[in-house]
């Protein structure tokens, strides 16, 4: 039977774990936040011209062959004199979602054009801001979330409900496996995991929810706390885990009792190759597929 996986997440983590799947024979949902708010996403968002669509591109470049032209085209700069410069993706995205008057729609589409088996979806069906809550001082957008020096306790949206994007919660109602991809822990993890009906979908779902720690702290955004503080922050924003992935050799890593205290399973693997930080996509493949075919084994 075909594997039915979902990916929740942002930024280069999520690519990362991409990389790592998109060779598996699975039907695969990755759901992506919108939220970002620097760099081309945030300009253009700043210029009203949507939601912010980064993450998207990526999740889209990432599920693409080398040899596909258009993937690489999307990466490309280019030049439009109201908006300035941007990387095409974004700026095809954008027009596509106009041009539907859905965002989901303009992805799924592209996905067709891209040839990439599996769908990308924005998290949201609306444009969605942070806030994080850092003991009373409140923080406002992604941006200042992560350059902010003090902790954060708590992470808002707004609006505070934000509607889900069309084919979201299904494709978490239906999952097999739902990954929780690393990434920064407020501003993408968390920015796509603990939206209500993302987290209440989470809780629900038949799925084992795997997540895959980051391998080591944030110099600003989470500087300072452990892996534990990480798992304590998902579940304090209602964000079920059933499985811990993670690198004992990591900064981030954890002692098996710690785990069983939370009710988190551990799966203790080597996930850095040759970059500090950075998941190796073949190594976290090769954990990947032993993951899944443990699953497959204990229901046979």
């Amino acid at each position: 039977m075909t594997k039915r996986i979902a990916v929740i997440g942002g930024g280069h983590g999520l690519a990362s774990v991409l990389y790592a799947v998109r060779h598996e024979s699975a039907q695969l949902t990755v759901i992506v936040t919108v939220a970002d708010d620097g760099g081309s996403s945030g300009e253009l968002r700043r210029r009203g011209a949507g939601p912010a669509v980064g993450d998207l591109r990526r999740s889209l470049v990432a599920l693409t062959g080398e040899e596909v032209a258009l993937g690489r085209a999307f990466k490309r700069p280019v030049t439009v004199n109201r908006l300035g410069c941007h990387p095409l993706g974004n700026l095809m995205i954008l027009s596509i979602a106009d041009a539907f008057g859905d965002l989901a729609r303009a992805t799924e589409w592209l996905g067709e054009r891209l040839g990439i088996s599996g769908l990308v979806l924005p998290a949201t069906a609306e444009s969605v801001s942070l806030v994080g809550d850092a003991g009373g001082e409140l923080i406002h957008g992604e941006s200042a979330i992560g350059a902010a020096d003090t902790r954060i306790r708590r992470l808002r949206f707004v609006p505070e409900r934000p509607k889900v994007a069309a084919g979201v919660l299904e494709a978490i109602d239906q999952a097999d496996f739902v990954l929780l991809a690393p990434g920064s822990l407020f501003t993408s993890v968390l920015a796509a995991s603990a939206l209500p009906d993302v987290a209440s979908a989470l809780a629900h779902t038949a799925a084992r929810v795997v997540w895959i720690c980051n391998l080591e702290a944030d110099r600003i955004e989470t500087a300072g706390m452990a892996a534990i503080d990480h798992l304590g922050a998902l579940q304090d924003h209602g964000v079920r885990v059933d499985v811990a992935l993670y690198d004992p050799r990591a900064d981030l890593h954890f002692e098996a009792p710690m785990l069983a205290d939370k009710g988190v399973e551990p799966w203790p693997r080597s996930l850095q190759g040759g970059r500090r930080g950075m998941h190796d996509p073949v190594l976290l493949r090769t954990v990947l597929q032993e993951l899944f075919a443990d699953e497959a084994s204990a229901i046979a």
